[in-house]
């Protein structure tokens, strides 16, 4: 199990909370039924060193990196948030502070951290290789920085019955500040380790990591999603699945997802269980928006981390609440 411990450092312990990051390897062989199974195999020393060095020299592709380093632009319009509905809804409850957002900013608390970790390794003989698996599970703590360019001002206290409620305003104020929303979240993602020449080495990557806050029950569910490049669909499916391309399913290099360079991509299909919902893209350090306008260039051949993140509009437009959110790191390969 990774365990991300913080280092002591007094000024940042009260703004960083324990950043966690789990491994836990198995790898189980079934016997056919008329042979003994094979004796259970447990990794000497010079077995936990590789791995420990195989898992540590790749921990950059296991780790969450959307995070924006400065507040970004973002559109204003959205789903569920258009002028009539958005102030009918304000008129209908005026005890909750509304605001409108134009640029966002997830920052990650991750910073003088240590790893440490433990794992369990079994000998695979269904292919006479010497493997293990390894699942990984991050704990993220940070904050969603929001910048409001209008909100509806508190006017005064509403006595209700014995309940004293905040009251506010039923139009917008131009304003310009930033709202924070504490952000607490949890990424899974996976890959599989392979002994060759008495050497561990890297051999397959999970089709993607998940990210979710604060909880998996939270967060908004999504089946499925496809990425295009106006020929070719490619369809990623939460599950394993062997017929698209499963996210939680391991593939080695060549297996992965793959692109040309001067590919154009566009992401679409993005199933939801939230009714209106911000969708954005994460690519090689630049964030798009979730339009057929908007679509991502591939100019570097390379391994990448595609994010697909969703957030429930409410977060972006009610003072009150956490961040609440999931997000796809799909792998895809690109090539010349």
């Amino acid at each position: 199990m990774y365990l991300r411990t913080p280092k002591s450092s007094p000024g940042q312990l009260p703004r960083v909370a324990v950043f966690g990051l789990g491994l836990l390897a198995a790898v189980f062989y079934v016997g056919c039924g008329r042979m003994p199974e094979e004796p259970f195999w447990e990794p000497n020393a010079e077995d936990t060193a590789g791995i420990t060095a195989a898992v540590q020299a790749n921990e950059a592709l296991f780790m969450t990196s959307f995070a924006e380093a400065t507040l970004l632009e973002t559109d204003t319009v959205w789903p569920g948030t258009t002028r009539v509905r958005f102030e009918s809804e304000v008129r209908e409850n005026p005890f909750k502070q509304r605001f409108r957002t134009n640029q966002l900013q997830h920052v990650f608390f991750t910073d003088s951290f240590e790893l440490k970790y433990r794992f369990v390794a079994t000998l695979d003989t269904t292919e006479a290789e010497t493997t293990c698996t390894v699942f990984f599970a991050e704990s993220i703590p940070g904050v969603l920085n929001l910048h409001a360019y209008s909100y509806t001002r508190f006017l005064r206290d509403s006595i209700i019955g014995d309940d004293t409620l905040k009251y506010y305003d039923t139009t917008f104020t131009d304003t310009s500040m930033v709202v924070e929303k504490p952000l607490y979240a949890t990424t899974t993602d996976g890959c599989v380790l392979k002994k060759e020449a008495g050497q561990w080495s890297l051999w397959k990557m999970q089709g993607g990591s998940r990210f979710y806050a604060p909880t998996p029950d939270d967060a908004p569910y999504v089946p499925y999603m496809y990425i295009t490049n106006g020929v070719i669909i490619d369809t990623f499916q939460l599950r394993p699945d062997t017929l698209q391309h499963g996210i939680q399913r391991f593939y080695a290099t060549d297996e992965i997802l793959t692109f040309t360079v001067g590919d154009s991509l566009w992401i679409g299909g993005l199933a939801t269980t939230v009714l209106d919902a911000k969708n954005l893209i994460y690519f090689n350090g630049e964030r798009h928006e979730f339009r057929s306008s908007d679509k991502i260039g591939l100019t570097t051949p390379g391994l990448f981390r595609l994010y697909v993140e969703q957030i429930p509009i409410a977060v972006l437009y009610e003072t009150g609440g956490e961040y609440v959110a999931l997000a796809w790191g799909a792998w895809i390969r690109v090539v010349e």
